[in-house]
């Protein structure tokens, strides 16, 4: 049961987005997905509760420091998803303590490397701590570009360099980046999953092209989550 944290101290980052837009997707492709929402805002249980959506998304909310591991412990999900909140806290380690990969979400400025950067560094320092229990113990990351123009539209100088300065110093990025898209929104707006946009024929862009960037996401997130087997589609291969 891997469990996977988005992480980033920065509101806004695409924390959520991500979280949910992931889930819904993998739950749509015959895996058992739980969302541990630990923001104070709760936009999936708001999602889940509040809509109509037919996913078979498990979405949990009230997540504080004193009942995360109660409720890690009594889940048999194929994937958790702990969608943090944007700040530093003893729930922020703890829940990066617990996982077996943390996504970093950030758009391409200044303020959300900085946070970043932040993020980084308490992976890193939870990972120190749970060596020292199990020497063998790591917690992989990478950097999650969001916000990124989609394929054929003009890329800003900043986030040019931005890519530049990961690539030089050597932090583990995903190759696939999330988009600016109208349909990421719509999701949260309608509480429906892509596809249910796209069956109910709800004009938000262009949704083949939204889910297509999702499943490149997934696809590479689930290569580096090897050698588990979370879904019906990657167990037929």
């Amino acid at each position: 049961m891997p469990i996977i944290a988005m992480s980033n101290p920065k509101g806004g980052a695409g924390k959520s987005t991500t979280a949910l837009l992931l889930a819904t997707y993998l739950a749509e492709r015959g895996a058992k997905v739980c969302v541990l929402d630990a923001d104070p805002n709760q936009p999936i249980l708001d999602w889940k509760e509040n809509g109509n959506t037919a996913s078979t998304l498990e979405v949990i909310g009230g997540i504080k420091e004193s009942n995360l591991m109660e409720h890690v412990e009594r889940l048999n999900h194929q994937f958790v998803i702990i969608d943090l909140e944007g700040t530093a806290s003893l729930l922020v380690s703890r829940a990066i303590a617990l996982s077996d990969f943390v996504i970093v979400p950030l758009q391409a400025s200044a303020v959300d490397v900085r946070q970043a950067g932040k993020a980084i560094r308490t992976i890193r320092d939870e990972e120190k701590v749970v060596q020292r229990y199990d020497a063998k113990r790591r917690i992989p990351y990478k950097i999650l570009l969001t916000r990124t123009p989609a394929p054929g539209a003009p890329v800003s100088s900043v986030q040019r360099q931005l890519e530049a300065e990961i690539t030089a110093t050597n932090i583990p990025r995903f190759r696939t980046t999330i988009a600016d898209r109208l349909a990421y929104k719509a999701v949260f707006v309608e509480r429906l999953t892509l596809t249910e946009l796209k069956d109910r024929a709800i004009k938000v862009g262009n949704l083949d092209a939204a889910y297509q960037n999702i499943h490149d996401f997934a696809t590479e997130l689930v290569e580096e989550l090897q050698p588990t087997t979370p879904t019906e589609e990657h167990r037929e291969r």
